[in-house]
This record gives C-alpha cells, structure tokens and sequence, in this order.
C-alpha cells in the first residue's frame, strides 16, 4: 500500500510542478514578438494618436496575435522587463512572444478581485430662502421703476435730385468706371506683351542669321575683297557686285535656315539689320592684317620646318578648309583647321630619315589637348613600321605631302547653311 501511494505521490509532483509553471492570459489581449511594438500597442494615448491603419501595420510588423484566457504558455525568459512565454502544447510556425506583465497569471490562481470605490457624496445643496420675512421686506423697500421714455422718430426731407434720389445709378457708373479701367489695362499689357514677344523673336532670328555669318566668315571676306577690288580699279560690271554676293548668301542659306526654324516672315524687318552685320564683319575680315606666312608654290628637298609646313596649309586651304598660321613645336609644325564645324588638327614633319614613333606621339598628343575631331601626320619622308601601327591604333592618318590636297577635299564635311 505504501509502495502504491509513493507512485502515485511521485507522478503527482511533476504534473502539479509543470501546472505551476505554466500561464494564461487574465484577458483577451495582444502578444508580440517585439517587445518594443508591445509597448507602443498598450499604451492607450499613443493609439488614439494614429489612425487604425497605423495599428494594423505595426501589429503586423511586430509579429502580434491575439491572445484568449484558455491558451496555456510557459514563461521561458525576462527580457527588457517582459516576460517572454512559448506556447503549450508548441504550435509550429509560433515563435516565442512577450506580453505585459499585469496581462498574464498563473494558472489556477484566483482572479484579483475587483476593486470598487465609492463615490464621493454630492456637494449639500444651499437652502433657496422663501419669499418671506426679510426678504419680502427688501424687496419692499425697493423704489419703483422709472416710466418708459417713448422717442417719436423724426421725418427728414428726401433730396428731390433722381441721381441720389436712387443710389442705383452711382453703383452703375462705379461698375462701368472700373470695367473701363479693367479693359484699358488689359488692352495696354496685351501690347506690351505682344511687342516684347515680337522683339524676342526677331532678336532670336538676328542671332540666327549673325550665327550662319560667322561660320561663313573667310567665304564672306573673299566676296567683299573682290567687289571692293573691281570698284577700286572701276572695271566694268563683268563681275558681281557686293550687294549681289548678299542677296545670294540672303537666297541661298540665310532664308532657308529662318524658314527652318519657322522665323521666315520676320525677314523684312530685320533684313537692313542683318545686311549691315554682314558688310560690317566682311570688311572687317578682309582689312584684318593676316600673319606672315611662307606659301612657297613648289616643293624642294632643301626646306625648312616653317617653309614645309607652309607649303602644306597652302594646299589645305585650296581644299576649302579655313586654317589658322602653323605652330612650330618640338617635332615639327601644326596646323588648326576648320570647316562648318568640323576640327581637324595636321602635324607636318619634314625629315631626310624615315619618320620614326616619337613624331607619331606627339601627333597624337597634339590631337587629344586640342579635342580635334581628325588627325593627321604629313611628311616628305617614308614611315617606319612601327609609326604605322601607332598611327592605325590611335585613329590617326599618316600621309605624304603630295596626298594631302586629295585627303583633305575627301572628307565629307557636313553642311550648315
């Protein structure tokens, strides 16, 4: 018998041991995952300052649930002043959550009773005193209201004049006075606006054709050069005049750039503006001085640097380039060329010995400071193997001087009028 109630006192330790470890919750309320979220869903104030799709979120972002009195947990840890419980039985999926410490009991304690507390007692309520002994007596000895003063409104004499007779007519004339403001003005900023929209568009079709002027600048200078020459020397009128080398430069590539841009109509009133630039900056460009340059017409073995590289601007500028006075450098000259926008820099060298790598090098340097858009080395002497493949890698020509009127007059420039 004893050997029986030792077994069963023995099996009845570990399930009232593990009834006593085990919790539930006093009421429905929230368990979470995070115990930050925790806090900030049981503080009522900071609730009722966001909206429900705030509490939806954070619910959602903590890891929340909602938690019933017959869920049983078992407390596993005390973090950050929470008690972090585990369900039982485990539910997969389920993570530990935290909940507040006054949500969650023991199991099988007794519920906190509630507490009441009384009311206060209502305030006594002051006696109203009755309308009699001394209080009839005070309102007796009140004296009497004085008598009603009755004031007889006075008639005053209306005027007999219609106009302020009715106060219609000055609404009327202060309606019409301001709609007369109101219209002048805006008829004056209408005029105003129309003529700064119109000298805006005239100043941007001058800036055009100013534009297309000086991309034709050394074409326009050679014009005026030769008219001005034929009235010099007063030959007779075989060859065109000044005015007639405008109106085809006006026909030919300032009007179809203005009808491009949609500016056609504009012409006649800038056209005595745009006519005098054009005088103006030819002439200017043909009295300009230009620099000392050796052009000599034949090549000879017995050149200089300066003369050879003469010789090459000559033949580049017979192709229709505009070119600026070479450059003498360390190895060699360089010349700047241009046309309608395209750059193109030559690197002339003359030398008795075949052009080795160290001119390749500095052609290509002088090319990359100057962002030109072509390179090209020229030179009277044969290149080395070596200078050739440096040429083929960097994108940059290698030509004899009796090749370069032929390469310069084939490239293809594109055209701006």
């Amino acid at each position: 018998m004893r050997i029986w109630a030792s077994a069963c006192l023995l099996l009845w330790l570990p399930a009232s041991a593990s009834a006593a470890g085990l919790f539930s919750a006093t009421h429905p309320t929230l368990a979470c995952g995070d115990d930050a979220a925790l806090r900030t869903l049981s503080d009522a104030t900071e609730v009722a300052r966001h909206p429900p799709a705030w509490r939806r979120t954070l619910i959602r972002q903590g890891d929340c649930h909602a938690v019933t009195p017959d869920i049983k947990w078992e407390k596993i840890a005390n973090r950050n002043g929470l008690p972090l419980m585990r369900r039982v039985p485990p539910v997969p999926g389920l993570a530990p959550q935290y909940f507040m410490t006054g949500d969650i009991t023991p199991v099988g304690a007794p519920a906190p009773a509630p507490v009441h507390v009384a009311p206060p007692p209502p305030p006594p309520v002051a006696e109203i005193p009755t309308p009699e002994g001394p209080q009839q007596q005070a309102e007796d000895d009140t004296p009497p209201a004085a008598p009603p003063v009755i004031v007889q409104n006075r008639e005053t004499p209306l005027p007999t004049d219609l106009f302020f007779m009715t106060r219609g007519f000055q609404k009327l004339g202060s309606l019409i006075l301001t709609l007369m403001l109101i219209t002048g003005a805006g008829w004056i900023m209408m005029r105003v606006l129309r003529t700064v929209w119109i000298m805006a568009r005239r100043r941007k079709a001058i800036n055009t054709c100013l534009k297309l002027a000086e991309r034709h600048r050394p074409m326009l200078a050679r014009w005026y050069q030769q008219a001005d020459d034929d009235n010099a020397a007063t030959l007779t009128h075989s060859r065109m005049p000044w005015s007639t080398h405008v109106e085809r430069f006006t026909r030919t590539t300032l009007l179809p750039a203005l009808a491009r841009d949609g500016q056609s109509a504009l012409w006649p009133a800038i056209n005595k503006t745009v006519c005098a630039h054009l005088t103006t900056l030819a002439a200017n460009t043909a009295r300009t001085p230009s620099a000392t340059v050796l052009t000599p017409g034949i090549y000879h073995p017995d050149m200089n640097q300066a003369e050879y590289a003469a010789f090459c601007s000559q033949w580049i500028e017979k192709a229709g380039w505009e070119i600026r006075p070479p450059v003498a450098t360390g190895l060699g000259s360089v010349i700047h060329c241009n046309r309608n926008g395209l750059k193109m820099l030559v690197h002339c060298w003359i030398d008795r010995k075949p052009v080795h790598d160290d001119v390749i090098w500095q052609g290509i340097k002088e090319k990359t400071e100057s962002r030109a858009d072509i390179g090209a080395i020229v030179s009277n002497a044969p290149y080395t193997q070596e200078a050739l493949l440096l040429g083929k890698k960097h994108r940059v020509f290698l030509l004899h001087h009796e090749d370069v009127y032929k390469f310069v007059s084939g490239i293809e420039v594109p055209d701006v009028a």
